[in-house]
This record gives structure tokens, C-alpha cells and sequence, in this order.
């Protein structure tokens, strides 16, 4: 699937190779992949071991609160409104004390469709330093992109200073838009305008490597390197000349190229996006509704995608019957180091976990023994998993909950084992994600912005 204009295509495409003066130019190098059709399918039935109320410890926890009534501060930024540096402090009630801080604003969206609007559902961070987001279409259509950058990369693009570069980059070639077109108009003439010293320093640079390569170099050898180096050097001038033409052209340019796009997948509600370690594969449910499944011939439908080519591996359909007719659907969903797959639900005023397996060799979960009888939000927004830490939290409006991953597997768990970290932001609180050392990095809407932690989070 190409996006929608040539003209992103051939802007996006050849800048790799300004900066890297012997790569050739190509106008293909931002498409997108092709569509997710035949996807091999695993149709494991019923894995749900049933379970009642009754049979469920329960943990009297007393909780911080955090945003109760999902009325969130809305706000919108623009060119001449940027999103400024946000930072929002733990309350005194919390267990840890720390803050987030804005890291980076997302666009309207990565101009693959003109549904975008800003609608940013999850983000996940994979044990390799990318991070990954979810750009959704709107709950009317259930289709999406996943977007993938690595933060060592982007951070030398400028995002480590700059949290607006992102939604910059992508709002100066936005192909819905007057201006964008003609950005997108520019950088065509500026790639047509390379072509020539592209070329001849291609071959120019190919020819001092051959000679070069040559153990005794005579005189006549050492006068055509002489005149090939100034070649390079009169290729590299004319070159800088066009990219000193308009700067913010190319550095916005780099910025989208280095995005990842996945093709447009049904993404559900989007909430759902996790990276399983063990596999190194990400993960995103296709609930296409915010309920229950409505009865016994329907199916959770999973899939999972390589991280490297965002395609496609394998989608996941089965059931989980609950008592005489229920039939339940995963909402959120999360992995720890050893594979071992988590999701949660609302339970009364409080919140249970499920736990169990969702790889290629078994699909099966369970109840967890013990649920905590108050927790401090509203909506269940998401689950998340700390690899510094070996702690799942549950994620609400304005409030962090975590307990160790294996206390929730066995149950043993006692409120003391339970930490918070609740925050006045009046923010919807979209999705959380870790880096290796515990960092946290949390998405809020509107608008889409990611939020990391002062300190790794407990």
C-alpha cells in the first residue's frame, strides 16, 4: 500500500542519500507495505480456564485517586500554538514520588490517510530502543498504522531538544493541506535539481574505490584520483548549495524519513499494542467493540507482526466462555520477559488480571487468584509490563497501579505489595510503556503527546 500522494513519496525519499553523499537517490524508499492479505490464521477455540467470583481472593487495598469522571483539560496546538514542555508531579499520596515530562508531540497523523485527526491509541517500546505507536482512523472505521522510530535516531534529529519536531515534520509535508502540497512541490524540484551531482558522484566515488584498491599506484593512477576527488568535492558543493536553498525542507525530511510505517491493519480500539521479549514480536487485538463478545460463535481476534518489517505474521481467533453463556474480550494485553501474557478487566470497584500464553505454540490464560477490590480510575485504558522491574501495572486516568508479576500469577500478593503513583494532569491517560532501565513513557491525549518519567517508575 503506497501512501496517498507520489509527491510524499519522491520528498521523503532520497534524503538518506543528501546527507550520505555515495548512496543513490531512490523514490521508493517511504512505501508503504503492501496490504495485510492472507494472513495464516490460528484457531485455538476456547482458551479460558472458567472460573467464579467466589473462588477469587480478594485484597482490601486502600488507593490514591486519580481522574474519577473522565472530564479531561483538552487543548490544541498549531504552527503558531506549539505544545510546550508539560510536567506533571506524583501526588503526596503516592507511593513513589516523580513526575512526567513532555518527550514528544505527535501530528495530526503520519499522512497515510486523510482520516487523520490526532487519535493515537497505544505505545509500546521493544528491548532495542524503538518505540512504536498506534495512529488510529477513528472508532468508525477500526483500521490503523503502527509507526515505529528509534529514539537514539530521532534523538539525534533533534527530538532530545526539541518535543515538536515530530508533529513539525509532519505538518510541513502534510499532503491534505495547502501548504504541505507545496513543501511536497519543493522537495520534488529539489530532488529533480540532484540528479545530476547524485549520479556523478556515485560514479565518481565508485571509481576512487576501484583505484584506491590498487596495491601500486602509478603516476597516472595517483593524476585520475587527483581529478576524481575534485570531482567529489565540486558533486558535495553543489550539492550543500541546494540543501542551504531551504533547510527546514530537509530537516523536516529526515525526520519523516526516518518513520517505519506498518500497512493499514484493523487495529480495534487500539489500546492494545504490546512487544512480547520472548519473541521479539508485537501484538495488537482486534476489538472492534468495547463490550464483552455478544455470544459463543464469536471470536478475540489477535494479530502479530514482525518488529523489523511491521508485517503481518499471524492472527489469533479464539474464545474465552465464562460461566453458562459469557464469552469475553481482551481490552488490553501486555508480556513479560519469559513470554508469559497478561491482560486485565474491571471487577466491581476494582480490577483483576488474567494470565497465560499467545505465541505461535499455545494460546491459553486464566484467571489470577487475587484481584484488588478498589482502584483509583475509571476507564481500564490499559495493562503494562516493567522489564527493570518484573512488575505489571494496571493503567487508568491519572493513576499508575503495579504489582510483581509473579504475586499476580500466584495470588500472594498484600496491599503492601502494591504501589501507585497518581498525577493531577486531568489528561486522558491513553497507554504506558518501559525502556530497559524502568523509564516510563506514557501517552495523554488530547493533545497526543508522550510523557516520560523523571525516574524509573516502581
Amino acid at each position: 500500500m503506497k501512501t496517498h500522494l507520489k509527491s510524499t513519496i519522491l520528498l521523503l525519499a532520497s534524503f538518506i542519500s543528501l546527507i550520505f553523499f555515495t548512496q543513490s537517490i531512490s523514490a521508493d524508499v517511504l512505501d508503504a507495505p503492501d496490504p495485510a492479505n492472507q494472513i495464516p490464521q490460528v484457531n485455538a477455540g476456547n482458551v479460558l480456564k472458567d472460573y467464579t467470583q467466589k473462588e477469587l481472593n480478594v485484597v482490601d487495598n486502600q488507593t490514591p485517586k486519580g481522574n474519577m469522571d473522565r472530564k479531561y483539560n483538552e487543548r490544541t496546538i498549531d504552527a503558531d500554538h506549539p505544545g510546550t514542555v508539560e510536567s506533571y508531579n506524583t501526588t503526596p499520596d503516592s507511593t513513589q514520588q516523580t513526575s512526567l515530562q513532555t518527550k514528544l508531540y505527535l501530528p495530526d497523523g503520519f499522512n497515510v490517510t486523510n482520516y487523520q485527526h490526532g487519535n493515537f491509541q497505544s505505545v509500546t517500546l521493544d528491548d532495542s530502543g524503538n518505540i512504536y505507536f498506534i495512529e488510529s482512523n477513528g472508532s468508525d472505521t477500526n483500521l490503523g498504522v503502527i509507526v515505529k522510530y528509534n529514539l537514539a535516531e530521532l534523538n539525534k534529529l533533534g527530538a532530545g531538544s526539541d518535543p515538536m519536531i515530530v508533529w513539525n515534520a509532519f505538518n510541513y509535508f502534510n499532503p491534505y493541506t495547502d501548504e504541505g502540497v507545496t513543501h511536497n512541490q519543493q522537495y520534488e524540484d529539489a530532488y529533480e535539481q540532484l540528479k545530476a551531482p547524485q549520479k556523478d558522484l556515485k560514479q565518481a566515488t565508485a571509481q576512487v574505490n576501484q583505484l584506491q584498491s590498487k596495491t601500486n599506484k602509478t603516476k597516472g593512477t595517483r593524476t585520475k584520483l587527483s581529478a576524481l576527488e575534485t570531482q567529489i568535492g565540486h558533486d558535495q558543493a553543489q550539492i550543500k548549495q541546494i540543501k542551504q536553498q531551504n533547510p527546514d525542507l530537509f530537516k523536516y525530511a529526515a525526520v519523516a524519513q526516518a518513520a517505519q510505517l506498518s500497512p493499514q491493519v484493523d487495529i480495534g480500539h487500539g489500546q492494545t499494542l504490546s512487544f512480547n521479549p520472548q519473541n521479539k514480536h508485537l501484538y495488537i487485538v482486534e476489538d472492534n467493540t468495547l463490550t464483552d463478545l455478544k455470544n459463543r460463535d464469536q471470536s478475540n481476534n489477535v494479530l502479530e507482526m514482525t518488529t523489523d518489517t511491521l508485517k503481518p505474521l499471524r492472527q489469533y481467533n479464539f474464545k474465552m466462555y465464562h460461566g453458562d453463556s459469557g464469552n469475553l474480550q481482551l481490552h488490553t494485553l501486555t508480556f513479560d520477559k519469559q513470554g508469559n501474557a497478561y491482560w486485565g478487566r474491571k471487577n466491581g470497584l476494582g480490577y483483576m488480571f488474567f494470565y497465560g500464553r499467545m505465541d505461535q505454540h499455545d494460546v491459553q490464560f486464566q484467571a489470577a487468584p487475587t484481584y484488588f477490590k478498589n482502584r483509583g480510575g475509571s476507564p481500564n485504558q490499559g495493562v503494562s509490563y516493567n522489564p527493570a522491574n518484573d512488575r505489571l501495572y494496571y493503567v487508568t486516568d491519572d493513576i499508575l497501579t503495579s504489582i510483581p508479576t509473579q504475586a499476580v500469577r500466584d495470588g500472594s500478593f498484600t496491599p503492601n505489595d502494591m504501589h501507585y503513583m497518581a498525577f493531577t494532569s486531568k489528561r486522558e491517560c491513553e497507554s504506558l510503556t518501559f525502556d530497559q532501565q524502568g523509564y516510563g513513557y506514557q501517552l495523554m491525549l488530547w493533545p497526543a503527546e508522550i510523557l516520560k518519567s523523571s525516574t524509573p517508575l516502581n
